[in-house]
């Protein structure tokens, strides 16, 4: 977690974690990979490297392998782009 999103927690509590729980309960009916897949196409939607390096690792964790993040990535070319795609590429070989 980031030193900002724990300044957050800390300063937020009651805000922060309404956040924490919506993103829960968001996403009870989708199993682990399914999850682990979508966070990682939002952190690259935001270009957001280290999420992207968190969230990568939270997929392998929960079983998915270079195939389907690669796929993943791939099924969200229409919101994401060329360009984010690449990036995430750049970052995924970086690892």
């Amino acid at each position: 977690m980031s030193d900002a999103l724990s300044f957050l927690l800390k300063a937020r509590p009651e805000a922060m974690g309404h956040y924490f729980a919506f993103l829960k309960e968001a996403g009870k009916h989708l199993d682990p990979k399914t999850r682990a897949l979508i966070s990682v196409i939002t952190k690259v939607h935001s270009q957001t490297e280290r999420g992207v390096r968190q969230y990568v690792r939270r997929a392998i964790a929960e079983g998915c392998d270079g195939t389907e993040i690669l796929d993943a990535l791939l099924m969200a070319f229409p919101a994401l782009g060329l360009a984010k795609i690449v990036w995430a590429v750049d970052v995924l070989l970086a690892m």
